[in-house]
């Protein structure tokens, strides 16, 4: 039987709602940014909307990318993989499943981040909303979801165990980026500084919600997410039945 990726995606999808996994990564990702919009809306803060904008991302963008990553892991985990594993096109349908559920659940993300910037602006808390800087953050936010998804799938294929790889994307995304940006302006050296400005494990996560990206650092990503992507897809094509 071939894995149908329409039925795959409809079928997670709602299973991503019925167990609430979706709705307490929205919260998790809404909690800090609503805070920060309550402390500027009452002047205890001097912060702008690009605040808000990066208080979501920096709990949207793990539970984003660790939704999809999650039925790899039931997958796997469960066993149910040999079922799909029996054939060659089942395999490549299934990486293509579940890269569609990340852009879906990317997409949910981006509608939910914007529709909050939206609202907070309205309510007073200033800054611009250029419809430039609007189009960095979806297009910042699908970029990094498809990478972190795709790094922590690749992980997968290898064997490594989902609580280590969950840990990993944690450090990756939340505290790697802290570290690389105190050293980046403690740094004088200009050639270091470069290579961290356009290390994707830095400027993904430090400036998904506050910039767009520069046309180097797009480059560098896409570059990347395809090379990521056919790793992804060569693995998985050569797993044994």
């Amino acid at each position: 039987m071939q894995l149908n990726i329409h039925n795959y995606v409809s079928y997670n999808g709602i299973d991503l709602l019925k167990k609430g996994h979706l709705l307490v990564g929205v919260l998790a990702a809404f909690a800090p940014a609503i805070v920060m919009s309550a402390l500027i809306l009452t002047e205890t803060t001097p912060f702008y909307i690009k605040h808000v904008s990066s208080f979501y991302c920096m709990l949207g963008m793990l539970a984003a990318v660790l939704h999809p990553l999650y039925f790899v892991n039931r997958d796997y985990s469960s066993k149910a993989i040999s079922l799909i594993n029996n054939s060659k096109q089942n395999r490549k349908n299934y990486v293509m499943a579940n890269v569609v559920i990340a852009l879906y659940v990317s997409l949910l993300y981006v509608v939910l981040g914007i529709g909050l910037l939206l609202v907070t602006k309205q309510l007073g808390v200033p800054g611009e909303l250029e419809v430039s800087f609007l189009l960095g953050f979806s297009a910042n936010f699908f970029l990094l979801v498809l990478t972190y998804f795709l790094f922590g799938y690749l992980l997968f294929l290898y064997g490594i165990r989902s609580g280590a790889i969950y840990l990993i994307l944690t450090v990756m995304l939340l505290f790697i980026p802290n570290i690389l940006s105190n050293i980046l302006y403690s740094t004088n050296n200009s050639f270091l500084s470069g290579l961290i400005e356009n290390f994707p494990g830095y400027f993904y996560p430090a400036l998904v919600g506050s910039n767009p990206l520069s046309l180097l650092q797009y480059s560098i990503g896409c570059v990347i997410l395809l090379v990521l992507f056919l790793l992804v897809f060569n693995k998985s094509k050569k797993i044994e039945m």
